[in-house]
């Protein structure tokens, strides 16, 4: 699900992005063109500038739940952004995100253009 700029905000974060797309259309019409949402961004760009981690170290780092991790990451993966690799115990929370080549780009497109 994309950030829909004409759709009436009802959440902190949808009237946060609200606040963002406003300021800087261009910045959200290159994260809406690849996917992604500003949320998700916060996500990409971490694992952009720390490097691979598990979903629990992404969790505790950033402050949000593991559930919402995850679905930031099923989006991102959908997007071919990121990869999650499998834990050896199969727990889905020690699974490892790992930006893809595409998903590197697209961090570093986005941090050229705030520039």
């Amino acid at each position: 699900m994309i950030f829909d700029p004409h759709k009436k905000a009802d959440s902190i974060s949808g009237r946060s992005a609200e606040h963002f797309i406003s300021n800087d259309e261009s910045l959200a019409s290159l994260l809406i063109s690849h996917g992604i949402q500003v949320r998700d961004f916060i996500v990409l760009s971490f694992l952009s500038d720390q490097g691979p981690m598990s979903v629990a170290r992404l969790s505790r780092t950033l402050g949000l739940e593991p559930r919402k991790i995850l679905r930031s990451l099923e989006r991102l993966s959908a997007a071919n952004l990121l990869i999650r690799e499998p834990s050896s115990n199969e727990d889905k929370f020690q699974s490892i995100a790992r930006l893809t080549s595409r998903g590197e780009d697209v961090a570093k497109r986005v941090s050229d253009q705030l520039e």
